[in-house]
């Protein structure tokens, strides 16, 4: 049988058990980017190059049918110098093809209203990196 005395001596033990094990704290929740306009008024690739087919001759711009254009997310952890290739340690996402060279995802009657089609979320759980001071 549990009595006064017990507890009190086991009362230590427990706390520092339940400090040992607070080290890692759970996280939940998501994280969300919503797009409201693109002007690419080049019909470019970020690499520079024409979305379809080569540039004119006489102006050097591109030509022909406009850019399919999309968002594509990708959570990683810090980086001093940005990368675009790797894994997406926290998560990715996309959206379907939203326009051409030229769109706004906001609706004409509200401006204020913008239209979901552009929007990502990314749901995460994970655990948060915990360094430690020697």
């Amino acid at each position: 049988m549990w009595n006064r005395t017990r507890i009190t001596n086991c009362l230590p033990i427990v706390c520092l058990l339940l400090t040992l094990w607070t080290k890692v704290s759970q996280s939940t929740g998501y994280f969300e980017l919503q797009l409201i306009s693109v002007e690419n008024v080049n019909g470019e690739l970020a690499d520079g190059e024409c979305c379809d087919g080569p540039r004119s001759p006489q102006d050097r711009r591109c030509t022909r049918d406009e850019c399919d254009t999309y968002l594509k997310v990708c959570l990683k952890e810090y980086q001093m110098v940005v990368t675009t290739t790797g894994a997406c340690t926290f998560g990715a996402g996309s959206t379907q093809v939203l326009g051409g060279n030229r769109f706004s995802l906001t609706t004409k009657n509200n401006l204020n209203k913008i239209d979901d089609a552009g929007k990502i979320v990314i749901p995460f759980q994970f655990a948060w990196l915990v360094s430690e001071l020697l």
